[in-house]
C-alpha cells in the first residue's frame, strides 16, 4: 500500500512539474509574442529572398565561372599545358592560373587549381603544381584520390620519396575500390620503394594489385615486378 501512495505522490508531482512547465511557455510566448513574430518574419524573408535573388545570382555566377574556365580546358584537353595555364590575351583565353584566384567559392574556381596543378607538374614546375593540389578541395570519389596521388607524383620529381610514398599510399587507401587510381598508386608506391631498397614493402604493394586488381593496366605486367622485388629481398 505504502508502494502504491508513494507512485500516486511521484506521478501527482510529475504531472504538477509539466502543469507548471507549460504555463510557463506559455506566460513566456504571450510576454514575447510581439519578437517571436518578428523574428520569424525575418526568417520567412530571408527565405523568400534566397530563392527569388540570391540562389538565382549565385547559379548565374557559377554558369559564368564555369564558362570562364571552358576554353582553359579545350587547350588542356589537346596537351597545351604552357597555353591552358597561363591563358592567351589574343586567343581570348583566361588561363588557370588566373581562373584559380577568381570567382571564388565556385566549383570553377576549385576545379581550376586542379587543373593548374596538372599543367604545372607537366611543365616541371613541380613546388608550384604540390601549392595548387594542396589547394584543391576535392570531393568526389574520383579527383580527390586522383589529387592525393598527383602530390606524390610532385614530391616524387622534388627527390621527397618518403613525402611521395605518404602520397600514394593515402590516395590508394581512399581509392580501394576503384580500379583506375587505386592500381595506379599502389604500382607507383611499389616504385618507391623499390628505388629506395625497401623491396619487401615494395613487393606488398605489388601483390596487391595481382590479387585485387585484375582487371587494371598495371597487373599486366606486375609479375615482372613482383619478380624484381622477389629478387631483391
Amino acid at each position: 500500500m505504502e508502494d502504491t501512495k508513494n507512485s500516486k505522490i511521484v506521478k501527482n508531482n510529475e504531472a504538477k512539474d509539466l502543469s507548471v512547465a507549460v504555463s510557463n511557455a506559455e506566460q513566456f510566448i504571450e510576454k514575447n509574442a510581439k519578437w517571436i513574430l518578428i523574428c520569424a518574419g525575418v526568417i520567412v524573408v530571408g527565405v523568400v529572398l534566397y530563392f527569388l535573388l540570391l540562389k538565382p545570382a549565385l547559379q548565374n555566377r557559377e554558369r559564368n565561372a564555369a564558362a570562364d574556365n571552358f576554353k582553359a580546358e579545350f587547350w588542356f584537353d589537346q596537351g597545351e599545358y604552357e597555353l591552358a595555364l597561363n591563358g592567351s590575351d589574343s586567343l581570348d583565353i583566361i588561363g588557370f592560373v588566373d581562373l584559380a584566384t577568381e570567382n571564388k567559392g565556385t566549383k570553377a574556381n576549385n576545379l581550376a587549381k586542379y587543373y593548374a596543378g596538372i599543367c604545372c607538374l607537366n611543365l616541371g614546375k613541380y613546388d608550384e603544381a604540390l601549392d595548387y593540389f594542396k589547394s584543391y578541395k576535392g570531393k568526389d570519389a574520383f579527383t580527390k584520390p586522383l589529387n592525393e596521388m598527383l602530390k606524390g607524383d610532385a614530391e616524387w620529381e622534388l627527390k621527397n620519396e618518403s613525402a611521395a610514398l605518404k602520397h600514394y599510399e593515402k590516395a590508394a587507401k581512399m581509392a580501394k575500390d576503384n580500379f583506375v587510381v587505386a592500381p595506379t598508386a599502389l604500382y607507383k608506391a611499389g616504385r618507391v620503394c623499390l628505388a629506395t631498397g625497401d623491396n619487401a614493402k615494395a613487393l606488398d604493394f605489388f601483390k596487391q594489385i595481382k590479387s585485387n586488381y585484375p582487371e587494371s593496366t598495371e597487373w599486366t605486367t606486375i609479375d615482372k615486378y613482383i619478380a624484381l622485388a622477389e629478387a631483391g629481398k
